[in-house]
């Protein structure tokens, strides 16, 4: 099996675990790590662990930071990254873990505010044709995560249409006016987007429990392929052509959520290849989102050292 999975925003990752954290007062962590991140990176991470060599993870890289971001990405013997390398800098979030309150907080520095953070034509045909190259030895695409400024508004679809016509299966895990758009030109066989996602793409307001399954059956029906909708620990809502399922989510006490969907996405499109059974492809998908919880590193199935 290989998967080629897209990350479009990749990310320098720093996990900061506190004690306890307080605004306003002088916090000391307890542990801090960094990692090469970005939904679908971290999903080619899981992937990995799951079974070695199964992902490639293509990403765009800024050439500010890029060699400290590859240096990351080369000591984690699960990850396989081919970078596209345009003008400005990677982007960097940084996780704040409050143990004694059990909650996690993502702080992102937002690239579109980096007026040097230019994709341009070159890095887009670049990266149109590794897409191409990968979709003729790849068995699917795992597309995920948010379009940068930096890149034109149709490359999500672009990179879609390729792999539609390679005849190859497409799992897309964004949301909004990129979503809508590739819409227009193929259909991807999964869309998997959480609850909020969902009907800020589709209805533009929350739902209620009858409302958001009646909701995700007709927009599976309409576009005759599998939506999955999830929603953190309830049960995740999955519809196949029109035909509906709910599967609980694991219990788990969690460290770090972050990546959880991305580990969901990993899980689910390795099962699903291999067994063909959405029920079964879900419940690999919220294992695997539990485990991610376990562990303080964004993307992992695995316990690793900390530091």
């Amino acid at each position: 099996m290989k998967i080629l999975c897209v990350c479009l925003s990749a990310t320098i990752q720093r996990t900061i675990k506190f004690e306890s954290f307080t605004l306003g007062k002088v916090n000391r962590s307890q542990i801090w790590r960094e990692d090469a991140s970005g939904k679908a990176l971290n999903a080619a991470r899981v992937l990995n662990q799951l079974e070695p060599g199964a992902s490639i993870a293509l990403c765009p890289v800024g050439n500010t930071n890029a060699e400290y971001f590859m240096v990351l990405a080369s000591r984690d013997n699960d990850l396989y990254v081919h970078p596209i390398y345009i003008d400005g800098n990677t982007r960097e979030c940084w996780t704040v873990i409050d143990s004694k309150n059990k909650n996690t907080s993502e702080l992102i520095a937002d690239e579109r505010e980096n007026k040097k953070h230019i994709a341009g034509a070159e890095a887009e045909l670049d990266l149109i044709e590794s897409v191409r190259e990968y979709m003729a030895v790849c068995d699917a695409l795992l597309f995920a995560g948010s379009r940068p400024a930096a890149w034109s508004k149709n490359i999500c679809a672009r990179i879609c249409e390729v792999a539609n016509k390679a005849g190859k299966l497409i799992l897309a895990d964004y949301k909004g006016e990129d979503l809508l758009d590739t819409l227009k030109v193929c259909v991807p066989h999964i869309i998997k987007i959480n609850e909020e996602e969902f009907c800020q793409t589709f209805g533009g307001l929350l739902l209620s429990e009858e409302e958001l399954e009646k909701a995700i059956v007709q927009k599976s029906q309409e576009l005759n392929n599998i939506i999955i909708v999830t929603r953190g620990a309830k049960s995740t809502i999955a519809a196949e052509n029109g035909k509906c399922m709910k599967v609980p989510a694991e219990t788990v006490e969690a460290i770090n959520t972050t990546a959880c969907g991305d580990a969901f996405d990993a899980g689910f499109l390795y099962d699903y290849i291999q067994n063909k059974n959405i029920e079964s492809a879900v419940k690999a998908g919220n294992h695997c989102g539990a485990l991610n919880a376990r562990t303080i590193i964004p993307g992992s199935i695995v316990q690793q050292d900390y530091n």
